[in-house]
């Protein structure tokens, strides 16, 4: 589903700013796979993320989705076999609108004309209704509300089920419950793993939290110095702890994880 093959990425070369970012990525998700991306601050998690969306192009090495080489797509032209949703709950809809218009705006996305030119259909509300329904947040009977006065929780859960309509080819997670509190955080993971699974996707999760890492998904891979330098399989992710991922981040870096977020996670 996503071939990543040796892909490098450095920012502002020759400058006093520059920043390699990505050193020689190689990655393979087979359809299905929900991978969960682990690491430091600047390991490229993130940016491994942003370079198959296509924020930025890559210098070398190509990236296929669903074996389409988009490597030299931009953006917008990759958005049609991606789902995302960002860390911050106000990235990804639309405030000033309705919970029903920014559903129609995610389902009608890629038509050519005004995708709101008629509203939003009686058969489109009903469809936003049970969708709705399976969040269990009460949305359904608020669908005519203001996206802005929801909380942040609902407003992720919502930007789930908007990345997720249309049954997305790769489905991009850049650390989407890091702005939560804990308890509203595990509630948008558990959400995010029933999506996934009812709507047979394939994902990648960025996070902070190793725990989570070991918990979500059938594999975690673990990033540092913009190098993968761990993957670990379904079958070693349920015997291993926190304690056993640091030792093996140890071992594979040659360097301790100095990282509170991570820790602290």
């Amino acid at each position: 589903m996503l071939n990543i093959h040796h892909i490098a990425k450095t920012f502002n070369p020759g400058a006093i700013t520059e920043k390699v970012a990505l050193v020689d990525v190689e990655l393979h998700l087979a359809p299905g796979d929900f991978v969960t991306v682990i690491g430091g601050n600047g390991a490229g998690k993130s940016t491994t993320l942003n370079a198959v969306a296509g924020t930025f192009l890559v210098d070398k090495g190509f990236i296929e989705i669903d074996g389409v080489d988009v490597t030299r797509l931009p953006e917008h032209k990759r958005a049609k076999y991606l789902g995302r949703v960002f860390q911050d709950p106000m990235t990804g809809t639309a405030a000033s609108m309705s919970i029903e218009e920014n559903l129609a705006l995610a389902l009608r996305r890629g038509q050519r004309r005004s995708p709101l030119r008629w509203g939003v259909t009686k058969a489109e509300k009903d469809s936003f209704r049970e969708a709705l329904s399976t969040l269990e947040l009460g949305l359904e009977n608020r669908m005519t509300s203001k996206v802005g006065l929801l909380s942040g929780g609902q407003r992720q859960a919502l930007t789930l089920l908007m990345a997720t309509l249309r049954k997305p080819r790769l489905l991009l997670l850049d650390e989407h419950t890091a702005a939560l509190d804990p308890k509203t955080a595990a509630k948008v993971l558990g959400l995010t793993r029933k999506l996934i699974r009812d709507n047979h996707l394939t994902a990648m999760m960025v996070t902070h939290n190793m725990k989570d890492a070991l918990q979500y998904g059938n594999r975690t891979i673990m990033m540092h110095e913009g190098r993968i330098i761990l993957d670990i399989g379904a079958d070693a992710k349920e015997r291993l702890k926190v304690d056993d991922l640091l030792q093996m981040f140890e071992q594979a870096s040659g360097s301790g994880l100095n990282n509170d977020r991570m820790l602290l996670g």
